[in-house]
């Protein structure tokens, strides 16, 4: 099977879905959104099938490549647009996930297959390293793809409320969500993401210290994981004691995705070093 044909039969139908969801958008077209969603939906399935598929023949994990995890990325990113797209119908993630999906599947083609993970882990037990590795990088990187959409709904929130405090929200703008949906939203999604990355960090230190036997190294890249997961746990922490809301909310989620963003771009940054 041809699965260069395959990944730009994804990229296509992505493309197309989201320039129509686009136009729907800023056009009010209902009919034209429905048939956005739907190519998005099918781009979905076929993402799906052509990742099993491969996995089938080449016998390869995702998580064993670098390239293999932007081709995850890219399709949780839809996923979880779908998700969203189902409970919040009419807004604005059928504009912002997309094109984050269709950078992730460019990314998947064009870096290297470099592997991610030592193999002395996996070797020390195939079956069980293999669920422990994909149970970790799937919590780790759901965790980061939902403070992404916390970061992005916090961009917004920012937008939307300095138009009303200058008084230049249109009332034909009936699609916006309101700041309290937004507000009560980001505290949603940071929750579900921070418990996905508690369970990834987890997982990731007792997979460390499998392959180390037991001798762990401090070190930037095992850092800036661990600061990340700080500066949620301690919006979590004041949220719940102090009642946190508001603009402030959305300046910590976006620092916290700055800081989450800093730590994936080092950790491939040095596995493209390794290649």
């Amino acid at each position: 099977m041809n699965f260069t044909i395959l990944f730009w039969i994804v990229f296509g139908i992505y493309c197309t879905g989201w320039l129509t969801c686009s136009l729907a958008f800023f056009s009010n077209d209902r009919y034209a959104a429905s048939w956005g969603e739907r190519l998005l939906f099918l781009g979905l399935a076929v993402q799906l099938v052509s990742i099993g598929v491969g996995y089938i023949i080449s016998g390869e994990f995702l998580f064993e490549s670098l390239s293999g995890l932007f081709l995850f990325l890219s399709f949780f990113t839809v996923l979880i647009f779908a998700v969203l797209d189902l409970k919040f119908p009419n807004q604005i993630f059928k504009i912002i996930f997309p094109p984050v999906a269709i950078f992730f599947l460019i990314l998947s083609i064009t870096i290297s297959d470099q592997a991610i993970i030592a193999r002395q882990f996996l070797d020390k037990s195939p079956v069980f390293g293999n669920f422990m590795l994909i149970s970790h990088a799937s919590c780790a990187m759901l965790g980061y793809l939902l403070f992404g959409v916390a970061c992005l709904t916090s961009m917004f929130y920012l937008y939307q409320e300095n138009k009303i405090k200058r008084k230049t929200l249109l009332l034909q703008n009936v699609k916006v969500p309101s700041l309290g949906f937004l507000d009560k939203l980001n505290y949603k999604v940071i929750t579900v993401g921070f418990l996905f990355l508690s369970v990834g960090l987890l997982l990731g230190i007792n997979m460390k210290i499998i392959a180390t036997n037991g001798q762990m190294e401090i070190s930037l890249r095992q850092g800036l994981p661990v600061a990340t997961w700080l500066i949620y746990a301690l919006f979590l922490i004041d949220r719940f004691i102090n009642g946190l809301r508001g603009k402030i909310t959305a300046l910590w989620a976006i620092i916290g995705f700055v800081t989450a963003v800093t730590s994936f771009a080092y950790e491939v940054f040095l596995l493209v070093q390794k290649s």
